[in-house]
């Protein structure tokens, strides 16, 4: 498997895991120095893993589509794609769209978060 298609999947169980509210997933690839940025703020792994398990405005279905991947290191990538998100919010269903990029550190050949960014389309 290319470091492309794994970080690819990677990025989709990270979204998978937060649909779910897999807490545990988060705790396992989220490094602790990671940072995640947001209209919401700046966030680190203390907010970020408490909230995927909380999943209080349920993710109902995500689509990922235009990803890129660029190699800045041996043993980092940045993941860049455009993110379709329908949600429960508030007992409704709503559909919004996110340009995300996440960086990635290779740790122990372990891929790791370090850093996700989302901007509202």
């Amino acid at each position: 498997m290319t470091i492309a298609s794994e970080l690819k999947q990677l990025e989709k169980e990270m979204w998978r895991a937060n649909r779910e509210g897999d807490g545990d997933f988060y705790e396992r690839v989220v490094r602790e120095d990671a940072l995640t940025v947001s209209k919401h703020g700046v966030a680190g792994k203390a907010d970020i893993v408490p909230n995927v398990t909380k999943n209080e405005n349920p993710f109902l279905k995500t689509d990922l589509s235009h990803l890129k991947v660029v190699q800045i290191g041996e043993d980092s990538a940045l993941v860049t794609y455009k993110a379709t998100v329908t949600a429960l919010i508030d007992d409704e269903q709503q559909k919004f769209q996110v340009l995300a990029t996440s960086v990635y550190a290779r740790e122990n050949d372990e891929w790791r978060s370090v850093f996700h960014q989302q901007t509202e389309v």
